[in-house]
């Protein structure tokens, strides 16, 4: 099953040179995620389970703008045992494709808040799309903690960045990575970027976030305020 919505690029969605944000682009995925697991899931009115993010990668052929109208697809290419791949097309009026995403899931019980196996009914109610994909394997790869860090930074998670299940939304931790770079950084254009989210945030924790450059990337690694914990590592590529 293909799921199929529009969405319209605002001023909130935009950054000082009227191009989609990164974290924006975060939230169409998150919205037509939901709208299409609804859907698929209607008729599981006693559902105990929920899907976790575990990471995204997205490749950004062209910056849609301020004011234009997308065309964004999504589908859902494998699940197995716990785990799921869902993939997201996002195109222009002109039909052109501009951006392409995938990201990886992991299927938990809400009571227990254990992670459980995915029943073959509610594989099936999703409709999976295997042979529809833009990437070369849907489980994502790992991204690696850099050795060296050109600079840090502290943050402390704020109320308006919690979500419905009491952590920090997926698509803050963009926000975050967009005040680590610098004026020149932001003033680039990446061909794509990749989020590995580790363990979850909660309102009021410190974090420690450290920006390094490996190649012709730029990482960005969120870190508990005492450094043992590794909440999520972000990815730029040019």
């Amino acid at each position: 099953m293909i799921y199929k919505e529009q969405f319209y690029i605002g001023y909130r969605d935009v950054d000082a040179n009227y191009k989609i944000k990164n974290s924006s682009i975060l939230n169409i995925f998150q919205d037509i995620a939901g709208m299409h697991s609804n859907e698929a899931t209607k008729k599981h009115k006693n559902l105990q389970s929920t899907w976790v993010l575990t990471g995204y990668k997205v490749n950004i052929i062209k910056n849609p703008k301020y004011g234009e109208k997308l065309n964004v697809d999504t589908w859902a290419t494998e699940i197995r045992n716990i785990a799921s791949s869902r993939e997201f097309e996002i195109r222009n009026k002109q039909g052109e494709l501009v951006i392409t995403g995938i990201s990886n899931w992991v299927h938990l019980n809400i009571e227990t808040k254990k992670f459980e196996k995915v029943s073959q009914e509610l594989a099936d109610a999703y409709g999976l799309e295997p042979d529809k994909t833009n990437y070369d394997e849907p489980k994502l790869k790992k991204i690696n903690e850099p050795e060296e860090y050109k600079y840090e930074k502290e943050f402390t998670v704020n109320w308006n960045w919690i979500d419905v299940n009491q952590h920090m939304s997926n698509i803050y931790y963009l926000d975050i990575v967009d005040m680590m770079l610098s004026d020149e950084d932001r003033k680039q254009e990446f061909s794509s970027f990749e989020v590995s989210y580790k363990k979850e945030l909660k309102y009021k924790d410190k974090v420690k976030c450290f920006y390094s450059e490996v190649e012709d990337s730029k990482i960005i690694t969120i870190k508990s305020e005492d450094l043992s914990v590794v909440h999520a590592i972000v990815k730029l590529n040019k």
